[in-house]
């Protein structure tokens, strides 16, 4: 029952922005960014990922995250997974995975030569059904630090995480690191090319082949408070998806 009041209400929100339509929010990008909503704002992302596996198995994931502008410096934010998993013998089965709750606090704003500095932390929790394949069953406790610099119409992102992993489910697991190196080339104003490299250590210790993966893709800014944008992925590891294609909209209210 559940499954069904999130699925409706992501399709809810979904047709409502293509009828109600600051900054630009950084879908679809892994690596995290630097800018906050602002206070008293409230931003929504919306997304679609259809991802294909090295076994040959397919997953969606539809994403809803409401962000709420705490003050100009803090927002805080939700993470709702719907994830459909396509198995090889055709059949298929679908749930809410592990939903994160974020906060983020901007450090220091960017000058002539300082970058922009802002710390994140996120909690998985563990409501996701582990024998489906819906969660990790486990919570989880993340740290970032995120800077990001402008040079003319360049933007560059990157950040540095630690995981703490949860155990009790697999207690061969082990904390993890992740990075990422994020581009976005300002083609106009409302047209922006997109890069991006990201990956991190691999929580099962007895895996030597560390998640990785790279993205190209675009943003278009339909206004300031509408975005769309579209990209692909491709693992550089057996450990990450072959491909996955995403797409989402951003919007601040």
């Amino acid at each position: 029952m559940l499954t069904r009041i999130v699925f409706a209400l992501f399709v809810f929100v979904a047709l409502f922005t293509t009828v109600a339509l600051s900054s630009y929010a950084y879908r679809p990008f892994g690596t995290e960014d630097t800018g906050v909503a602002g206070k008293g704002v409230f931003q929504t992302e919306l997304s679609f990922d259809h991802l294909k596996w090295n076994d040959g198995s397919l997953e969606q994931v539809f994403l809803f995250v409401p962000i709420f502008g705490i003050s100009d410096n803090l927002e805080l934010s939700v993470e709702l997974p719907f994830i459909i998993h396509h198995s090889d013998d055709g059949s298929s089965s679908r749930a809410i995975g592990d939903i994160n709750l974020a906060a983020k606090y901007l450090l220091a704003q960017e000058g002539l030569r300082i970058p922009t500095l802002t710390l994140k932390g996120t909690v998985k929790l563990d409501n996701g059904n582990y024998d489906n394949g819906f969660g990790s069953g486990d919570k989880d406790y993340s740290l970032f630090a995120v800077v990001a610099k402008t040079f003319g119409n360049i933007i560059i992102n990157t950040n540095l995480g630690y995981t703490f992993i949860g155990k009790l489910k697999n207690p061969d697991f082990r904390d993890i690191f992740l990075y990422g190196l994020a581009f976005d080339y300002g083609l106009t104003d409302k047209f922006h090319l997109l890069a991006e490299l990201n990956g991190n250590k691999h929580p099962d210790n007895a895996e030597t082949d560390d998640p990785r993966d790279w993205l190209v893709g675009i943003i278009y800014k339909f206004s300031d408070k509408l975005i769309f944008d579209i990209a692909s992925k491709w693992g550089l590891s057996k450990s990450s998806p072959d491909w996955n294609m995403t797409s989402g909209v951003s919007l601040t209210f």
